[in-house]
């Protein structure tokens, strides 16, 4: 063994080479495509609060139900309640296929980055737009029955009816993503 590994007063000196100007406007690029995921994903959380229709409840022994002034259960009402994860799948997979396919299409060169740009940015866009949307929305109608009185009319909270709708968001922005990639010829590095 040499004795450079052993002796500690033989200096070690750890050099890197700069980053060239291509490498730091690639990082530039994941960096806005990061941010533009992340706004995106917050501002359709406002606009998914905004479309969404509460169900409309009743209090009953300080629990909440979906029924209607007579205290017969609401059909329509409970259909409704699972619209709001149906119109965050929607909403989602069309903003995810929308930003997968023009992050392709802009993105020239550094394609491993890219993907991985772009699964990290669905994911953030998708917890934001999930968070910003429940946030906007009403209370939950359980909690606050414990302490209203009976027949007071309370509406429905906004919430995913599985976590699994999260994942719209990373799958409709790479399969667009990667049909850009296969499909368009010429896309890769000479």
């Amino acid at each position: 063994m040499s004795h450079q590994l052993t002796d500690s007063s033989a200096p070690i000196r750890v050099t890197s080479a700069p980053a060239s100007p291509e490498t730091r406007r690639a990082w530039l690029r994941a960096a806005l495509v990061l941010g533009l995921f992340a706004v995106t994903g917050a501002g359709l959380g406002v606009v998914w609060e905004h479309v969404w229709q509460p169900s409309q409840g009743l209090v009953v022994r300080r629990e909440w139900f979906v029924v209607d002034s007579e205290f017969r259960y609401d059909p329509a009402g409970l259909r409704n309640q699972f619209s709001g994860t149906g119109l965050f799948v929607v909403i989602g997979g069309a903003a995810g296929l929308v930003l997968g396919g023009l992050t392709a299409l802009l993105a020239r060169r550094d394609e491993l980055l890219v993907l991985g740009t772009v699964a990290v940015g669905s994911v953030v866009a998708a917890v934001l737009m999930w968070q910003v949307g429940t946030r906007l929305g009403p209370a939950d109608p359980q909690v606050l029955a414990l302490t209203a009185e009976r027949g007071t009319v309370l509406p429905d909270h906004l919430a995913l009816g599985s976590p699994g709708a999260l994942l719209v968001w990373p799958l409709a922005s790479l399969v667009a993503l990667c049909a850009v990639f296969l499909l368009i010829p010429g896309r890769h590095r000479e």
